[in-house]
């Protein structure tokens, strides 16, 4: 079995999401991007070549950047392939923390579930967040 992470996103905020993926946590060898809408080539086109590369036996986690976006839409039927995880609204603690689970057996749904609940609790509103002064910081 092989985990292989794919980024997908309109433009290039997938390659900037693993350009700092790869700055916090080295190489990372099994992700792989994908930039739609970046070199005229149909969606479909690349999305079906990419997981054509993938044999049955192969772990696909897949992040997208948006839920309604088309690059979603057009992973969405590959949710079904067997050892398939699709994720959307991507972030980079989730995927970071995907990319440091072990890799001798498959990622499962509750797995899934809890390391996208841990990446969501890292988006908050700075400014709500109140910091006491601590004199012993003197």
């Amino acid at each position: 079995m092989k985990r292989n992470i794919v980024i997908a996103s309109h433009g290039k905020l997938a390659e900037g999401m693993k350009k700092t993926l790869e700055f916090i946590a080295g190489k990372q060898t099994q992700l792989t991007v994908l930039t739609a809408y970046t070199d005229n080539q149909p969606i479909e086109k690349q999305v079906e070549n990419l997981m054509s590369q993938f044999v049955p036996e192969d772990e696909v986690v897949i992040f997208t950047d948006m839920l309604a976006g088309s690059v979603n839409q057009k992973f969405f039927p590959y949710r079904s392939r067997p050892h398939t995880q699709l994720v959307t609204g991507m972030n980079l603690p989730v995927i970071l923390a995907v990319t440091m689970e072990p890799t001798d057996k498959y990622l499962t749904s509750e797995k899934m579930r809890e390391l996208i609940k841990q990446g969501r609790e890292q988006l908050a509103y700075v400014n709500d967040i109140s910091v006491e002064d601590d004199d012993d910081d003197e």
